[in-house]
């Protein structure tokens, strides 16, 4: 898995809709900071984490599968620099 983190929330949410119903294999691995999840209450303290917030904003993942074909990741690039170029 490749792990991208992108300058803002606003580029990984752009890149996300064009790519996260395309079968590519792009998805958020964190989608919260590990405190901000409710079920997890009585298991990790509330605390400021800062990091792990900014890092769950702005980071997106992209598969490393072998089913991952070249034009596929080629669209995902596109997908990327485009994100990229309206950020």
């Amino acid at each position: 898995m490749l792990m991208l983190l992108l300058p803002d929330a606003r580029v990984r949410d752009a890149a996300l809709a064009r790519l996260w119903g395309a079968g590519l294999g792009v998805s958020r691995l964190f989608v919260h900071a590990l405190p901000d999840y409710a079920y997890l209450a009585g298991a990790v303290p509330q605390a400021a984490v800062p990091n792990a917030r900014d890092l769950a904003a702005r980071m997106l993942t992209v598969t490393n599968s072998p089913w991952l074909d070249d034009p596929g990741f080629e669209r995902i690039c596109r997908a990327l620099e485009t994100a990229l170029a309206a950020g």
